[in-house]
């Protein structure tokens, strides 16, 4: 809508009304169902918007003034992204997931709020090693009790089974920036042979649209956003997305339980047994310390090993000998002090950097500029190279092993830096 006109689909051709002028309560919005009236040969007027199915809306982190499309929420704004559909389709991409956790479970929320399915698409899966496929298929158990479909693969290729899902539905596409909203949306369209507005390339989506195919699908493209930003969740809503959680914290010790430190928690046995994924915890304990009403300042921070003292003990997963933070010297524990290994696991104690939990080799070491040493990690998975500082009890040996290596395979013929110190 813009100068007082909307775009309306009317038959397959898309129609310019003009709104009514004064304050007459005509607010509309991207799959609103209205009624116009032709005033002249290439005019109409919009007479009237029916009642609304749906509304799905993310929250708004910056406050500011009120705009069009938003509405008040317990103190927050809320953005209206459409109205009237079936269904969200949620667009990560496979990278994305393989680090992170957030964006699905809270369109999920969003879409229940709202009263529509939710289903999830992984983008870019072409882009991901087959080793992390295998970690990111044992991810997405957890999303399909979750959304209503889980699909994975590459916008750029034909998604039949996504393709049907969604057949004769009003559906919303919503992701971050990049993540390939449109390019799937052009495949949708491509399939039923509803192509029209969507020529030329895929690129940054500026406004929300409205496409319709030919077999009655109507898709809504939307400009790519971060978070949802939900606010005011209920413990009803948090169930839903994070089942495995709260099934767990139903049977802690105390009923009040936080999840962070007490006794009798089975939420936190099962995130030190892996039973729980680490940054779906993060998610939901950020999630429940605002629906019960928690200040921002005194919530609880999440622990970042890369950069805080590793005050835990583990086992290593390549030598299996135990690690514990006493004869490091610094407490910053990242490695094993035996074989110098680490694990590629962001947030947990034995590594430095992602989630893609491939083993990180020792392959070289540098001399910082006040003397100390440090050990180049590279992972097997990814080939990520990580610097972490050695430790106080570390292994001598493997040390000097990992530091002399390059000479075992120099760039050049020995007998040749023999002429170059004689040369000097």
């Amino acid at each position: 809508m813009w100068n007082r006109q909307a775009l309306v689909l009317l038959e397959g051709k898309e129609i310019v009304c003009m709104l009514p002028g004064g304050d007459n309560g005509l607010e509309t919005a991207v799959g609103d169902r209205v009624i116009v009236k032709q005033v002249s040969a290439q005019q109409y007027r919009l007479i009237e918007i029916l009642p609304r199915s749906t509304e799905l809306y993310r929250g708004n982190r910056r406050q500011g003034n009120r705009r069009e499309g938003k509405q008040q929420q317990g103190g927050r704004d809320e953005i209206r992204i459409a109205v009237n559909a079936d269904c969200l389709v949620a667009v990560v991409s496979a990278d994305y997931l393989l680090h992170q956790a957030g964006y699905l479970e809270m369109a999920a929320a969003a879409a229940r709020r709202a009263g529509m399915e939710a289903g999830f698409f992984i983008s870019k899966w072409d882009l991901v090693k087959e080793s992390a496929q295998g970690l990111l298929y044992e991810k997405l158990d957890i999303y399909r009790k979750t959304g209503d479909f889980v699909y994975v693969g590459s916008a750029r290729e034909p998604q039949e089974e996504l393709i049907h899902a969604v057949k004769g539905k009003s559906v919303v596409v919503a992701g971050d920036r990049g993540c390939g909203k449109t390019t799937l949306i052009r495949g949708i369209l491509q399939a039923s042979d509803g192509i029209e507005g969507m020529e030329g390339p895929a690129g940054g989506t500026t406004a929300v649209h409205l496409y319709e195919g030919t077999d009655g699908t109507l898709l809504t493209d939307t400009p790519g956003f971060r978070e949802w930003a939900l606010s005011h969740m209920t413990e009803e809503e948090l169930g839903a997305v994070f089942p495995e959680i709260t099934e767990l914290a139903e049977e802690c010790r105390f009923a009040d339980c936080s999840h962070t430190h007490e006794d009798g928690c089975r939420v936190l046995e099962a995130l030190r047994e892996k039973r729980i994924r680490r940054e779906r915890f993060d998610v939901y304990q950020r999630m429940k310390e605002e629906t019960d009403g928690i200040p921002a300042k005194m919530r609880r921070t999440r622990t970042d090993y890369r950069h805080n003292p590793c005050m835990e003990s583990f086992v290593c997963q390549v030598c299996g000998n135990p690690a514990v933070p006493d004869g490091a010297g610094s407490m910053h524990r990242n490695h094993c002090p035996k074989c110098l290994c680490s694990v590629h696991v962001d947030n947990e104690p034995g590594d430095r950097a992602s989630l893609c939990k491939g083993i990180m080799d020792p392959v070289s070491v540098w001399v910082r500029k006040n003397g100390e040493w440090a050990i180049i990690h590279r992972c097997r998975l990814c080939g990520t190279l990580s610097s972490n500082r050695i430790a106080a009890d570390d292994n001598p040996a493997m040390l000097m092993s990992v530091a002399v290596k390059p000479l075992a395979m120099p760039p050049f013929p020995l007998d040749r830096l023999e002429e170059g110190l004689k040369g000097k």
